[in-house]
């Protein structure tokens, strides 16, 4: 297997998969030095580390502002390393994470009376980085504010080891339910974003036990199949699966492309694309839903008109104009669907 380097992955992430770049953003690194702030106040009620052996000096190294003083580090050994040579780091000011490899962590937001649910959100980035704050924390500050627990995943980034981020989420979902009574959660869904969709549905249609899989999924611009009409779909691919036996790369790519991979045991989603994503089909929605209807999941679907690609769940501060429309339809019918399951 030859691996890209991690530059190049990131760099070609970000000219290929603007799921890294929020419409509307500029493509202008970070100052030197400079820790990028979130437009909210918000912060997490507990910071948990997979892989770190002292949660007190792996705070100390990230570059990323958003983590709880009240961490604590599950201590796990790897059983496959990311092979960064780079550090982790903070490249783009709308907080995008990469080279996430031993710090990876979940960030836990608990709300002030937990109605039942918690989200566990999956950053998209193309599988080179994760948008921690558009499709991270500001996800979090929404689900937050009505009730819902929040965990935001800042799984380990695959850099050829494809494996690797499924595995940090399996390990996740076992903490969070082996905690979740002590919260007052019952349900522990997922939402992913873009390249994080696909992780979303990885874990919705791939989970390991019934412990990691999640008990509803939310897919917002999804990546779910590495065989559809646009590039974006085949590039989140090149960047989880980089192989150079062709014949095994078929495989994998065929592995995980989900919309063979739904049964009857398959979460209930809510789906929402729209149709003029420049960079993902609407057809990984549309083909992922008629799965899901073929076997029963009781699942609802969205493709509103104007919306690209990328946005998240912008703050006040990062509304684009042609949000304006699309954003209220988008909160509504989520929070809908959410008080319906």
């Amino acid at each position: 297997m030859k691996r890209l380097s991690a530059v190049a992955v990131l760099l070609a992430a970000m000219l290929v998969l603007p799921a890294l770049v929020p419409i509307g953003a500029a493509l202008c690194p970070a100052a030197e030095a400079e820790i990028i702030q979130p437009n909210i106040p918000l912060r997490p009620t507990k910071t948990v580390f997979l892989y770190a052996r002292d949660a007190a000096a792996a705070l100390r190294e990230l570059p990323d502002p958003v983590f709880s003083e009240n961490a604590e580090t599950l201590g796990l050994e790897q059983a496959e390393l990311a092979g960064f040579t780079e550090k982790e780091d903070m490249v783009h000011d709308w907080g995008c994470l990469a080279y996430i490899a031993e710090n990876a962590r979940f960030d836990i937001y608990l709300p002030e009376k937990c109605n039942g649910k918690m989200v566990v959100i999956c950053p998209g980035g193309g599988y080179g980085g994760l948008n921690a704050y558009t499709e991270g924390l500001y996800v979090a500050e929404w689900m937050v504010s009505r009730g819902i627990a929040a965990v935001v995943a800042k799984h380990r980034l695959p850099n050829g080891h494809w494996q690797i981020p499924l595995t940090d989420m399996h390990i996740i979902m076992h903490y969070l339910r082996g905690h979740s009574a002590g919260w007052g959660v019952e349900q522990i869904g997922v939402i992913g974003f873009s390249a994080g969709g696909h992780m979303a549905a990885s874990l919705a249609t791939l989970y390991q036990d019934a412990a990691a899989r999640p008990d509803f999924q939310i897919l917002v611009y999804p990546v779910v199949s590495f065989f559809s009409d646009k590039e974006g779909d085949v590039g989140t691919g090149r960047y989880l699966i980089q192989c150079e036996d062709e014949e095994k790369r078929a495989e994998l790519l065929r592995h995980y492309s989900l919309i063979d991979k739904v049964n009857a045991g398959t979460p209930p989603a809510y789906i929402i694309m729209w149709c003029d994503d420049p960079l993902v089909s609407p057809l990984n929605a549309t083909e992922y839903y008629a799965a899901l209807l073929q076997h029963g999941v009781r699942s609802e679907m969205h493709i509103l008109n104007l919306g690209k690609h990328g946005f998240g769940f912008t703050s006040s501060a990062d509304t684009f104009d042609h949000l304006h429309d699309a954003r209220p339809v988008f909160s509504a019918s989520l929070e809908r669907w959410l008080g319906s399951l």
